[in-house]
């Protein structure tokens, strides 16, 4: 009788089997994906329903390629990465960052410090700025910044360095420096910066309408609800000034002013200088050099 023609001391007939094992794995893995999502979208949140099914989509694949390797094949997995010795060492360590972040992204889906839409900020080197999250994945995090650039930030970046998440804080507090010219009625010049930022529709707590309504659906996510006090006093969220510098007859105030949409951040704060430009020139107040 004919020998089984082999390939790499493979019979064909294992090597076919393996690979018709391998195309049915990925097939069901995809499968399971889209019917969990299906199933638990509108269930749980979407953060925790692509979680899940991930979760699941890559078990599928690991017993697939554990019956592959194992009962198509017949290959002792023990044995067979002994057997890899200095080139299984070099995989290992290539392959070191990868698996960072694949943990990474697996201890994320449970202790979930950043969801689909929400406003985040990841400090390191570089600093990614302010963007908001697309999509979560077991090796990156991405992010689409105020520039629309898309950012993917590995999950061992996510995992390692701070995480500032603005949509759970629900207000976020601005600082704006500022230089005045002079020392003189200083008191009255504060009250016009305190006066110009409540007249803002967009700063904190004198709102418009339409802002003071997205700001009390702020207030109810549980997200949010459970950083805050059981009743909030809107009165916290008050613009203050405080003097930070005095040179000779120039002065450095620093702004602080409350808002809900970090995204706007520069728009508000533009808007802001703006007004507050036009009332000092109504005065005759001048801004310092600096």
């Amino acid at each position: 009788m004919m020998a089984e023609p082999t390939l790499l001391g493979l019979s064909v007939t294992d090597l076919i089997g393996f690979i018709i094992v391998v195309l049915v794995t990925i097939a069901l893995a995809k499968g399971t994906n889209m019917l969990t999502r299906r199933f638990l979208d509108g269930r749980i949140s979407r953060t925790e329903s692509k979680a899940v099914a991930r979760l699941l989509q890559y078990s599928v694949l690991a017993l697939g390629l554990y019956l592959g390797f194992w009962e198509v094949l017949g290959l002792d997995m023990t044995a067979l990465l002994a057997s890899l010795g200095i080139l299984g060492l070099g995989v290992a360590l290539a392959s070191q960052q990868v698996l960072m972040n694949a943990f990474s992204g697996i201890l994320m889906s449970f202790t979930k410090p950043v969801k689909i839409d929400e406003w985040v900020e990841i400090s390191g080197v570089p600093a990614t700025g302010i963007g908001k999250v697309k999509d979560i994945n077991l090796m990156n995090t991405v992010l689409k910044d105020l520039d629309g650039r898309i950012l993917y930030v590995p999950n061992s970046v996510m995992v390692n360095n701070k995480v500032i998440n603005y949509s759970r804080a629900g207000i976020v507090a601005i600082r704006i420096p500022l230089w005045l010219r002079s020392l003189k009625d200083i008191d009255r010049i504060k009250v016009l910066i305190l006066d110009v930022a409540d007249k803002d529709p967009l700063i904190l707590p004198h709102v418009g309408e339409e802002e003071q309504k997205r700001v009390n659906k702020t207030f109810e996510l549980s997200s949010v609800r459970k950083y805050l006090e059981k009743k909030t006093d809107m009165s916290i969220f008050a613009p203050s000034i405080s003097i930070k510098d005095i040179q000779r007859e120039k002065v450095k105030v620093e702004i602080m002013i409350w808002i809900r949409d970090i995204s706007k951040r520069d728009e508000i704060v533009t808007s802001y200088l703006d007004a507050l430009r036009l009332r000092f020139a109504e005065e005759g107040i001048e801004f310092g050099d600096d």
